[in-house]
């Protein structure tokens, strides 16, 4: 495509410009419209069958993009949802632990208040 078709179209359009721009200097070229009528539309055949095969590709690649667009959603959702379950998780686990933690200190403080009432308690 890039080496046959790129080129075709290329001549087409530029030989397009070409004839209306001498069209409106010279009166040579309108009174051989039909000449330059017909070249066009020999190059434009080919040329217009190679655009329309790349609209087509690019409406294929488009509605590709399209039909994967709910699946790359869902696969997102479930993404985030794994995340939020393993940030829950993990917020648990943290508060647990603080929370043992905490009870630990407070059994070794009631232990040290409980050897010095047992000591204040032998004198």
């Amino acid at each position: 495509m890039l080496y046959i078709g790129v080129p075709i179209v290329l001549c087409w359009v530029g030989f397009a410009c070409l004839v209306i721009w001498s069209g409106l200097r010279n009166d040579k070229v309108i009174n051989n419209i039909d000449g330059y009528a017909t070249l066009l539309a020999i190059i434009g055949g080919p040329a217009l069958l190679i655009v329309t095969s790349m609209l087509e590709l690019w409406k294929n690649e488009q509605s590709q993009e399209i039909s994967l667009i709910p699946d790359d959603t869902a696969m997102r959702l479930r993404v985030m949802d794994k995340q939020a379950e393993g940030n829950l998780a993990s917020a648990v686990a943290a508060q647990k632990h603080a929370e043992m933690l905490e009870v630990k200190a407070q059994g070794y403080q009631l232990s040290q208040m409980k050897s010095v009432f047992d000591e204040q308690e032998q004198e």
